[in-house]
């Protein structure tokens, strides 16, 4: 879900008493007892809650969630004065003639760059394993997947760019052969599988070549196989692996997915159309006031001096927080009229405040650029990544702050739809411009997922864990459900940090959670204070060698004039729905 859906799930369950069942995108309002009354009491609080004026009566024509947000984000739209081109309403993505060359969306174009940039690198693979426990039928399996990478023009699509500018080349849907690894009479089968799997996660993509998939099939034991496949993220987000395992099982079971009526490539079409004129100066004027000219990226203190170049290594840092906790939150979240994922924001907030000694702090987090109906099962890179603004005084207390974050990010949400390098382009100066722009912490919540179903077979298991070494950030902290507790990752860049912070850091976001639950009438400024005792880092910035102006691009690689900055919008490194 996006913001406004999970806002509007957390409505319907304070109003209809509906706090033990969850609230999906296709829940009925009345189904769940909602009628007339309700309906009224619902319009109230969106009103004070999101600033939407919308009516009972539509929002009763709406009935599910998925069209209450649809709602509300089409007044949303028209409140900010959001229109197409020329006029009137938003047009609707929709299947179109094509070009001859089709364009890249402005995602794929990044996307694209960066790899031209650094043919070798393998920082946008996303590498995926899919446990298949029991009796595997592997020619059901091998006939799946030809019929899922048919059905998504994406997935057969590579990347040509005769006079320098790429285009779209969709290939003819054609059976492939599923390669085979029997590794059952390994001495460690499971151990060799890992192996294998990430051989094939470090192998980089060439994107004229060939297609922005691969797969294998690992035997571990007669009733234990895993399918290794690697994508590359010009193709896919979170939001689209699942989509697509959802579909390979119901493909492997006999069953046949709804029609695809909408393929990336009219998407691109259509995001290239709508994101010009008056639509795209109202967004660039919109992220201009929040963010202000040249906008600076948290200066965080580093263990090492920040080199010249990024190198893009990364480790992990992991802690896990208990249902006790992650209970209290959920309730003090229930209370307070925000999602569970705002108030852990807010912590973060409160964390870098206290670390970095600033007290204006931008951190970066995903969107799933989903924000309409037709856009919900497409397959593709749609993901986007926003800043997140908010000011902090000491003397702030934490429930106080909680209402900027969620200001701050229901506005965020709101706006979406400028593609991050839009945004740096118009926004940040050539001469303040460096590797990492706008921000450099990154904060994405993860809900649990159901894992995908195949005909026959006993529990199947997703794995979407990428490599554990490398780092697009300085920081990315991952908070993902798991069961009634909360798994907590922490990306960092090797390069500033040696493994004594990280660890000390994820603790103190812990402390300093669970006293704001607690006591959210605390200052921020003795909260924030448990960063500094935990790490023992003054709240002054490392200090920094070389130049940092214009992109970095990886060591051995030669940057082109105009690099747009940054990496790429950024794969998950457990990739589940993107924020």
């Amino acid at each position: 879900m996006g913001f406004v859906e999970e806002e509007l799930a957390q409505m319907w369950a304070d109003l209809l008493e509906a706090t033990g069942a969850p609230v999906g995108l296709e829940s009925r309002f009345a189904g769940l007892g909602g009628g007339a009354d309700e309906a009224g009491r619902l319009a109230a609080r969106i009103d004070e809650d999101l600033g939407v004026r919308v009516a009972a009566a539509e929002l009763l024509r709406a009935d599910t969630l998925e069209g209450m947000a649809r709602l509300v984000r089409d007044t949303m739209g028209r409140t900010a004065g959001r229109c197409d081109p020329v006029g009137g309403t938003l047009a609707s993505p929709l299947a179109a003639v094509r070009e001859e060359r089709p364009q890249l969306s402005f995602a794929q174009q990044r996307l694209w760059f960066m790899q031209q940039i650094d043919p070798g690198t393998t920082l946008y693979n996303v590498p995926t394993v899919l446990r298949l426990r029991g009796t595997l039928d592997r020619a059901a399996l091998g006939r799946a997947l030809d019929a899922l990478v048919a059905r998504h023009e994406v997935l057969r699509t590579t990347y040509a760019a005769p006079s320098g500018r790429p285009h779209q080349v969709i290939a003819d849907p054609a059976p492939g052969e599923l390669p085979y690894t029997d590794l059952s009479g390994a001495a460690d089968p499971a151990d060799e599988a890992e192996r294998v799997a990430a051989d094939e996660a470090a192998r980089p993509f060439d994107l004229a070549a060939g297609p922005p998939l691969r797969a294998r099939l690992v035997r571990v034991a007669p009733d234990d196989h895993r399918l290794v496949v690697t994508f590359h993220h010009v193709a896919v987000d979170g939001w689209s692996v699942e989509i697509l395992f959802r579909e390979l099982g119901q493909l492997y079971g006999g069953e046949q997915p709804a029609e695809v009526t909408l393929h990336y490539a009219d998407y691109a079409s259509w995001q290239r159309d709508r994101l010009r004129g008056e639509t795209l100066d109202a967004l660039v004027d919109h992220w201009r006031r929040a963010l202000g000219e040249d906008p600076k990226a948290l200066a965080v203190p580093t263990d090492k001096p920040r080199p010249a170049t990024r190198g893009f290594r990364g480790a992990v840092a992991t802690r896990e927080l208990g249902p006790e906790l992650i209970g209290a939150v959920k309730e003090f979240s229930r209370r307070e009229r925000v999602t569970p994922y705002m108030t852990l924001f807010a912590a973060l907030h409160t964390l870098l405040a206290g670390w970095s000694g600033e007290r204006d702090i931008t951190v970066g987090t995903p969107v799933a650029g989903r924000n309409r109906p037709e856009l919900q099962d497409l397959v593709g890179c749609l993901m986007n990544m926003v800043p997140v603004r908010v000011r902090l005084e000491d003397e702030l207390g934490f429930r106080e702050l909680l209402t900027r974050v969620r200001t701050a990010v229901l506005d965020a949400s709101a706006h979406q739809e400028l593609p991050f390098d839009k945004l740096v382009e118009a926004l940040v100066s050539r001469r303040a411009r460096d590797f990492l722009p706008v921000f450099r912490v990154m904060f994405s919540f993860l809900k649990e997922q159901p894992e995908p179903v195949f005909a026959g077979l006993g529990r199947c298991t997703l794995d979407l864990a990428g490599p554990q070494d490398t780092a697009k950030y300085d920081l990315s902290l991952y908070a993902q459900e798991r069961g009634a507790g909360l798994a907590l990752t922490l990306e960092y860049d090797t390069d500033l940090f040696g493994p004594d912070t990280p660890a000390a850091l994820l603790a103190a976001f812990e402390r300093t959670l669970a006293q704001a639950v607690a006591r959210p009438g605390i200052p921020v400024g003795e909260l924030g204070a448990a960063a500094r005792f935990a790490t023992g880092s003054a709240p002054a910035p490392g200090p920094t060698t070389g130049s940092e102006s214009g992109p970095q691009p990886r060591p051995g690689t030669t940057p082109r004039p105009g690099t747009a900055s940054g990496p790429a919008s950024g794969t998950e490194r457990n990739l589940h729905r993107d924020r």
